[in-house]
């Protein structure tokens, strides 16, 4: 039996598909730098749920009807562009699971590359208050992630330093929390526009 007209879900506009394809888009190079991190032990675990929903979304977008050729050419090449992320995850996957995987090795290479094989000067201690909620571990860990972001979006990584993003995200720390009257002050690297950007997020209990 057919459904009434109006029980259809309307067709999505080529506008509408075309917004959803650049999240997907930013979504993806998200999903590269949560690799990435991965691949550099700063994260413990692969982002196996964040991929399983992208790679859904995608494949099902590609299967249903669209007639607008551009918007169609646009999912394609974002598909075929999973596709090569997804063999190259898989691969390293594999050799970390066979013990044939350098991480340190592709760490100590990958932070070569980011500061001109230059040893950078001790880090300044924090202040007392970003002592409390930011170790020498999470900064590093941020910095870290941030070169990630940045040279996953095609950002130039050139002149950030550990030390300049140490320097501002202490500064924040108690202006947020005076602020916010917040307890504590957590910073994660998101993708915005298509930039790596530093958030802050004040948690008040």
């Amino acid at each position: 039996m057919a459904l009434p007209i109006k029980d259809l879900a309307p067709a999505k506009t080529s506008e509408q598909l075309g917004a959803e394809l650049d999240q997907l888009d930013e979504d993806l190079t998200g999903l590269q730098v949560l690799y990435e991190k991965y691949f550099l032990g700063i994260d413990r675990r692969p982002p196996d749920e964040q991929r399983k929903k992208l790679s859904t979304r995608l494949r099902e977008m590609r299967s249903a009807m669209v007639r607008n050729t551009g918007v169609k050419f646009r999912i394609n090449t974002l598909f075929a562009k999973l596709i090569s992320f997804e063999r190259m995850w898989d691969r390293t996957l594999r050799e970390i699971e066979e013990g044939t995987y350098k991480r340190d090795v592709f760490k100590a290479k990958y932070r070569q590359a980011q500061r001109g094989e230059q040893q950078p000067p001790p880090p300044p201690r924090p202040s007392p208050a970003a002592r409390m909620e930011l170790s020498e571990d999470k900064l590093r860990r941020l910095y870290e992630t941030f070169l990630v972001a940045r040279q996953t979006t095609g950002e130039s990584t050139a002149g950030v330093t550990f030390e300049a993003i140490a320097k501002s995200v202490r500064a924040q720390v108690p202006q947020l929390m005076e602020k916010h009257k917040a307890k504590s002050v957590e910073f994660k690297v998101v993708i915005k526009g298509g930039r790596a950007v530093l958030k802050a997020i004040p948690h008040t209990e």
